[in-house]
């Protein structure tokens, strides 16, 4: 299955963010840096969309 890159991201519409996701199939966890807030989509990992961890501040 082919598919097409997404477009080019303009720098300037990245924000930067620190925001933790786990895996709810295997536990991966991954931090976010910067963001594009055009893209309102988790990242996915096992194929299923990551859940946000929200740890205290």
């Amino acid at each position: 299955m082919l598919s097409t890159p997404p477009p080019e991201v303009d720098p300037d519409d990245i924000v930067s963010v620190d925001q933790d996701y786990k895996c709810t199939v295997c536990g991966a966890e991954l931090t976010l840096r910067a963001v594009n807030p055009a893209e309102d989509k988790p990242p996915k990992h096992c194929r299923e969309e990551m859940v946000p961890v929200w740890r205290p501040a």
